[in-house]
């Protein structure tokens, strides 16, 4: 898992995204390292959203220090595309580490959805966009992480839900690594920022 990742794949967003930056999404493996020549933070925050991740986080063998443990566990964090669960992540999981000589139990399993790409509230996000930022591209993207947006979608089934929060005081380079440390935080400008997306947002969808 260290040396190697499953194969990548495409899905609606990601494809959406490369496009957006002028890849082509038809070799997910040559845009990554186009989009690593250009700018290597690019290809690190594209890259989880092309298939399935696996990223070794627990390790346990022995609870005494002076006993050689007869067998040991790892636990892993794997994230798999919207729509896909157990048999799609077995299959990712065995390409990279074959088939023999180890168990595997999948003890929590949250299996992702999605809203539509192309959709009234996108047409608004679009057109506040274009009134803050003439010429900018609202491209779709996914998150390989874990969102409230499923709870909204899966309550109301035909709910839209996007993770749209603009920015401009703090790009999405500094941000994202921030995400669940300790010094995780919004600039104000960017708060009030987003807040003016929202309502300008809410008052065009409701007219």
């Amino acid at each position: 898992m260290r040396d190697r990742q499953p194969s990548l794949e495409l899905s609606p967003e990601p494809e959406a995204l490369l496009t957006a930056l002028g890849l082509d999404p038809s070799d997910p493996e040559a845009a990554i390292r186009e989009a690593a020549v250009t700018d290597p933070r690019v290809a690190v925050i594209v890259e989880p959203l092309l298939g399935v991740t696996l990223t070794p986080t627990m390790a346990h063998g022995s609870d005494k220090i002076n006993v050689i443990p007869a067998q040991a566990s790892l636990r892993v964090d794997c994230r798999v595309p919207p729509g896909l669960g157990r048999e799609h992540a077995l299959e990712k999981i065995t390409e990279v580490i074959g088939n023999d000589g180890w168990s595997i139990d999948f003890d929590e399993q949250v299996v992702g959805n999605r809203s539509p790409i192309e959709t009234p509230l996108m047409d608004a996000i679009r057109g506040w966009v274009e009134s803050v930022d003439p010429g900018a591209v609202v491209a779709a993207t996914g998150l390989p992480g874990f969102t409230d947006s499923r709870w909204w979608r899966e309550a109301f089934p035909e709910c839209v839900a996007y993770g749209f929060f603009p920015q401009r005081e703090m790009d999405l380079f500094e941000a994202a690594p921030l995400v669940h440390g300790a010094d995780e935080r919004v600039p104000v400008g960017d708060l009030g920022f987003a807040a003016d997306a929202y309502v300008h947002i809410c008052r065009e969808m409701l007219s």
